[in-house]
């Protein structure tokens, strides 16, 4: 900050954080009256801020700088009284003296008596006042105020205005530094009173006249003590005249009401007041002005707004009544009835077209309150009731009663509201395991049906179907790859779905080899099946191996093993087990006695001695050897 009474000014001073800032300056000439301030605010020597003077060499230190040190420093001279003013007591038209002492010489300062500023007289540090041919009416108080450098000054000043009679008028200016002021109507200093009001707003002042006359016109001052603003204020009298009055409004609550006048000078500006309220501008309240029609819109008019509404341009005054009736009650929206599942929550709903003085709410013809049961909400003309967790027994008739108005309705329970409390899940196990699905409802006593590629499922050996109040289960036992499926289960009209996944396990046998009797000689085949093609197994007989030979074969087809007895006899008799080694199957073979028959008999021959006899018979079998005996002895070709 530069001033004049220093030799080398301030320099601006950038510095990194943490480091110090030195701000050096040299003065006029060497004097103890002079401070440092940081803004607004006066520095003193502290473990952050150094302060030395050397001679005219002054210099300030910041020590480890912060953003927070960021901003204008000033070094500012003040002066001080050093020989005080005397009192002074003269006779009328003599001479009156005053003298004081200050420490610099180079200060300007001020006298005043009674408000009056008078011109000085300077020797070095020496101020002089001479008053000569001095009035009784001069007699008070002599004041002399040094304006040191800083001193407060006026930077906005009063502004000469033109008002016409009756106005509001106010006189604005605006101070460098928030200090007091007085305010003066020609040399009179003025006091506030109901029609002047001194206003002060930071380093703003202020002085509002009200209902301003032909008295109040002349010459206005501020009078900061360090500095002084003066304006001319001039009334002026207006003839404005009502061109077409305002005229009443009648109207319901909520409506917007319209109000216009027009007057004879476009450049007036007037006052709205309603009920001797006067109105702005806002969300309820349009003013608008065009030359000289002044219209008035009230936007959402209530009852209490009843009254007067009136308008002031000037001497131009006019006045009309504003009613607001209350809306006729009508229910803009009854009740309907409610339907709802079991346990779910009801809510009946009216809207009326204005707020009831009394309403109420009843089942039947109790009347309802809020609580743990039922929820009574207000929002403006819109009434709710709800009824929490709705039961069988909340079933009724539910009426709203608005001072003389009702309505009624019906609440109904439709059922319950089924929901899966816990969801169905994927299942993935091997072969030959079992696969449980399993479901929890809201409801007990719900019937499910189950599901397999869309394909309902009964229970069977291998399906499994349980009930358990709100759980039912499904399980599949010994599952096969080809169980792989989707598994669908519904409840009513709801629907899950989750996969089933069946993974290769061990080896085993999807076909088990079955018990089997044959008659001699016949091709016996003992077939069982695995669950993958590619498989070895060994054949056995009652625990011993058997190997391939000419009467028995073992063969593959696919899946299946095949044990092959070609021509069956007694000695095949046994049990035979094939294993795969993870898994076997075992089954019994038995071979019966063929059943041969006689188709034709033999017949007696008679002979003589050397003649041939020759004997046919005929079997039921082609393939069976047979032995003839001759009184009991066997025959044998020869």
């Amino acid at each position: 900050i530069i001033k004049d009474w220093l030799t080398k000014p301030l320099r601006d001073q950038h510095v990194k954080p943490k480091a110090k800032a030195t701000f050096k300056c040299e003065l006029f000439r060497d004097t103890p009256n002079w401070k440092w301030f940081k803004g607004d605010s006066e520095l003193a020597p502290s473990d952050k801020v150094e302060i030395n003077k050397d001679g005219k060499d002054v210099t300030l230190t910041v020590n480890n700088c912060q953003p927070d040190d960021v901003s204008d420093y000033t070094i500012e001279r003040e002066a001080e009284i050093l020989k005080p003013l005397s009192s002074v007591e003269v006779v009328e038209k003599e001479e009156a003296n005053f003298d004081t002492e200050i420490s610099e010489d180079d200060v300007a300062g001020e006298w005043k008596l009674r408000g009056q500023t008078c011109d000085i007289k300077s020797e070095g540090r020496k101020r002089f006042l001479t008053l000569k041919q001095v009035q009784l009416d001069q007699a008070g108080e002599v004041s002399y105020q040094a304006l040191n450098a800083g001193d407060a000054v006026f930077v906005t000043k009063l502004q000469d205005y033109t008002a016409t009679e009756k106005d509001e008028v106010s006189l604005d200016c605006e101070l460098s530094k928030d200090v007091p002021v007085v305010w003066y109507y020609g040399e009179k200093e003025l006091i506030a009173s109901k029609t002047v009001v001194m206003r002060s707003e930071a380093t703003r002042r202020s002085l509002v006249l009200k209902k301003v006359t032909q008295s109040d016109k002349g010459k206005y001052t501020c009078d900061c003590g360090t500095d002084k603003t003066s304006a001319s204020l001039n009334i002026e009298a207006r003839d404005i005249k009502v061109v077409r009055p305002v005229y009443g409004v009648e109207l319901f609550d909520g409506e917007t009401a319209r109000f216009e006048v027009e007057i004879s000078e476009d450049d007036v500006h007037g006052q709205w007041k309603l009920n001797g309220d006067v109105l702005s501008p806002s969300s309820d309240v349009d003013i608008i002005e065009e030359g000289g029609k002044h219209t008035l819109i009230l936007y959402n008019c209530k009852v209490s707004m009843t009254g007067e509404v009136a308008y002031a341009a000037a001497n131009a005054k006019c006045s009309a009544n504003l009613k607001v009736k209350e809306l006729p009650l009508n229910f803009l929206t009854p009740l309907s009835d409610v339907q709802v599942y079991e346990k779910d929550e009801a809510r009946f709903e009216v809207e009326l077209s204005r707020v009831p003085k009394t309403f109420r709410w009843l089942k039947g013809s109790q009347e309802l309150q809020s609580d743990d049961k039922y929820q009574l909400v207000q929002e403006g003309g819109l009434f709710v009731l709800l009824v929490r967790s709705a039961a069988y027994d909340d079933e009724a008739k539910y009426m709203f009663e608005a001072e003389d108005k009702r309505t009624a309705a019906k609440l109904v329970i439709q059922g319950i509201r089924l929901e899966f409390s816990r969801p169905i899940k994927d299942v993935t196990v091997k072969e030959r395991e079992t696969a449980e699905f399993s479901v929890e409802l809201s409801h007990d006593n719900v019937s499910v049906a189950w599901f397999k590629n869309d394909v309902r499922l009964l229970p069977s050996k291998v399906v499994h179907m349980a009930d358990q109040g709100r759980v039912h289960t499904l399980a599949f036992k010994e599952v096969t790859i080809d169980d792989t499926s989707m598994i669908r289960v519904e409840a009513m009209d709801k629907t899950l779905t989750a996969m089933l996944t069946v993974i290769e396990g061990d080896l085993y046998f999807t076909t088990k080899l079955q018990n089997y009797t044959a008659v001699e000689r016949d091709e016996v085949k003992l077939v069982c099946e695995l669950s993958k093609s590619v498989a070895d197994v060994k054949w056995s007989k009652d625990g011993t191996e058997i190997t391939p030979s000419k009467n028995i074969a073992i063969s593959t087809d696919g899946k299946k093993r095949i044990l092959t007895v070609r021509k069956a006899e007694k000695a095949n008799i046994g049990e035979y087990t094939c294993d795969c080694g993870s898994d076997k199957t075992t089954a019994r073979l038995n071979i019966e006695e063929r059943d041969i028959k006689v188709v034709r008999p033999l017949y007696s021959v008679e002979v003589t001695e050397t003649e041939t006899a020759k004997f046919e018979t005929e079997i039921s079998e082609e393939d069976v050897h047979g032995t003839w005996k001759l009184k009991g002895e066997a025959l044998l070709p020869c």
